[in-house]
């Protein structure tokens, strides 16, 4: 399993062109997870009709109290909460889904990523990029303030690798690795040293070359192909010693070698090329370095270990380890650390210890993470359904098998 950028999105095959130098830079750029098998943990309900693993799927991550995953048929799946049409059904009502509902059936998909607010963005097999869902500052990227029930295209004419999408804004990379970035820009989060709102992708630290982006709140992170890292945007989120906003990208870490950043709400971690994880910003639980306290600059997250992929998300992280085993911290009012508790965690603990693990989403005050059996399980909030579990109320605070095709 390829892993990349924010949400982890599944690298492809460039249509139609050839690979790059850059490109060549990004493939070493990727995470690549590795894992084994292990045993159940939070049997199905009674009746759910859940069967033997077969579910397959290729990509996933979650957003603001939903989800969407690609499975290995390249057809898109999404499900929990559908208040601005999110879930990109093209419905004629925005009712929530505890079972995944298929976007375009027939269309092929690379790539999803579920935003931080209500609107959501995808790149299909082709490298075409389609968003749908809240558009008030333009962050669906179509030139207007209409939000778009079903998938729209973006940028056409152009190739695109990888997306991010923030609470109201979007951010993605083209295949000659520019950066571009469109919707709300009211505290610098598009990076282009303005503070205006963007209808349409604007490109963002021109002349250089970029391989990932992550898009938070009210702020912005990525990384070049030299492996430095980059942020802007509000204030302790973006990472540089202070608490001033910053318009344009500014580099944070100088003098290490960057393999992934990921934002949260408010917060942000990074890993380096040892495999050793740093996190920023508020709340201090959030970050996993055992005080609790907010961080203007990275600080190391508690209890060693190597590091494959991180997650933030609201109040709380996740993250998987080069060993596949899957660990947690923060705030856990809903159960999101999934440990069993709701007390909160300030350094990571270990979830579900006896499995390995493929995938991690993490979501506003859920989680849901791919199994090394490719089985898809879920914790926290299942507000909207999140979780994928009927009722839509509630939470759980273990991992628990998602109600999935």
């Amino acid at each position: 399993m390829i892993i990349c950028a924010q949400g982890r999105e599944g690298m492809a095959t460039q249509t139609g062109r050839r690979l790059s130098r850059w490109s060549r830079w990004l493939v070493a750029a990727l995470l690549v997870a590795t894992v084994g098998g292990g045993a159940g943990f939070a049997a199905p309900a009674a009746g759910s009709g859940l069967g033997p693993a077969v579910e397959q799927w290729r990509q996933l991550a979650a957003g603001d109290s939903y989800n969407c995953a690609v499975r290995a048929d390249a057809s898109l799946w999404c499900w929990g909460a559908n208040g601005q049409g999110q879930l990109g059904n093209d419905a004629p009502t925005f009712d929530p889904q505890a079972a995944p509902v298929q976007v375009e059936p027939g269309s092929q998909w690379r790539s999803v990523r579920p935003g931080k607010g209500t609107h959501t963005c995808g790149i299909r097999t082709d490298g075409s990029l389609w968003c749908w869902g809240s558009n008030w500052a333009g962050q669906v990227g179509d030139g207007t303030q209409t939000s778009r029930y079903a998938p729209v295209a973006v940028g056409v004419g152009f190739s695109w690798l990888v997306m991010a999408t923030g609470n109201s804004h979007t951010c993605a990379i083209r295949d000659d690795a520019t950066l571009w970035c469109w919707g709300q820009n009211h505290v610098g989060q598009l990076g282009d040293g303005t503070q205006t709102d963007r209808l349409t992708p604007v490109q963002i630290g021109v002349g250089e070359s970029w391989v990932e982006v992550s898009a938070g709140w009210g702020h912005t992170c990525a990384r070049r192909v030299d492996a430095t890292m980059w942020c802007w945007g509000l204030g302790a989120r973006v990472g540089d010693g202070t608490n001033a906003q910053r318009l344009s990208p500014v580099q944070i870490g100088a003098g290490f070698g960057w393999t992934q950043v990921t934002t949260g709400y408010d917060h942000t971690c990074a890993i380096r090329a040892d495999a050793t994880l740093w996190c920023w910003g508020y709340p201090g639980s959030a970050l996993g370095d055992g005080t609790g306290e907010s961080r203007l600059s990275p600080v190391q997250v508690a209890g060693g270990g190597a590091w494959a992929t991180v997650e933030p998300g609201y109040w709380h992280t996740c993250g998987l380890r080069t060993d596949a085993s899957l660990w947690c911290w923060g705030a856990n009012i809903r159960g999101e650390v999934g440990d069993g508790t709701y007390s909160s965690q300030l350094s990571p603990v270990p979830v579900a210890a006896d499995q390995t693990w493929a995938q991690l989403g993490g979501g506003l005050d859920h989680n849901c993470a791919v199994r090394s059996d490719s089985t898809v399980w879920c914790w926290g909030s299942n507000d909207g359904g999140a979780i994928g579990q009927r009722p839509r109320v509630g939470e759980r605070n273990v991992p628990t098998r998602a109600l999935l095709l």
